[in-house]
């Protein structure tokens, strides 16, 4: 789950238009969906190519109640089985939820001109590390790193001295510390830096 947070990061502080899988914004994943249950043609023609489309085609998880709020009746394909935990209603509250940094990020990014027409500066990038800036002449200037691989990770770019706030983390608990040029991250972190 934390390698999906550190990926919904990148995409909504990247240049573009960011596309959102529905799902994706509370963590839904691919549900293994039995071949005598398959709907998807390609499946069905090619079934031992492991192709079918289902798995990620199954009903959105609204709430925990049955068919997780999608229909009262029976839909096309199988739920998974963490529907009654994870799904919007349980996670629209909560802190620390997939979806409440979904919301934060989207939030973030419409508040703040370097994300949406600002330029974007390569910083560092390595085997665990990827860091950019985002910036916009006369906005706050924001610095992205993100920690790609599950062992913990250490950011010291050579040639660019720098301190800011972290504002927003895929660790919650570490948003509003001050931070320099040199700070260790977490395995499967990400976190956003307003620049002073």
């Amino acid at each position: 789950m934390q390698q999906a947070r550190v990926a919904a990061l990148l995409l909504l502080t990247l240049r573009g238009t960011p596309t959102i899988y529905y799902g994706d914004e509370i963590g839904m994943q691919d549900v293994p969906i039995p071949f005598s249950e398959v709907q998807d043609p390609q499946g069905l023609n090619m079934p031992d190519k492991n192709l079918s489309r289902d798995p990620a085609r199954t009903p959105m998880q609204w709430n925990a109640s049955t068919y997780a709020g999608f229909s009262s009746e029976k839909p096309w394909l199988r739920l998974s089985s963490t529907y009654r935990r994870l799904n919007v209603e349980s996670e629209k509250d909560n802190p620390f939820s997939m979806l409440t940094l979904y919301k934060r990020l989207i939030d973030l990014r419409q508040k703040e001109l370097s994300f949406t027409a600002g330029d974007y500066i390569p910083v560092y990038s390595d085997q665990q590390i990827l860091a950019y800036k985002r910036t916009h002449e006369n906005a706050p200037a924001f610095l992205i790193v993100l920690n790609l691989t599950h062992r913990p990770a250490y950011f010291k770019p050579e040639h660019d001295a720098f301190k800011g706030t972290i504002v927003l983390s895929t660790l919650p608990e570490e948003e509003g510390q001050e931070v320099d040029s040199y700070f260790a991250l977490s395995g499967d972190q990400g976190i956003i830096i307003r620049l002073h």
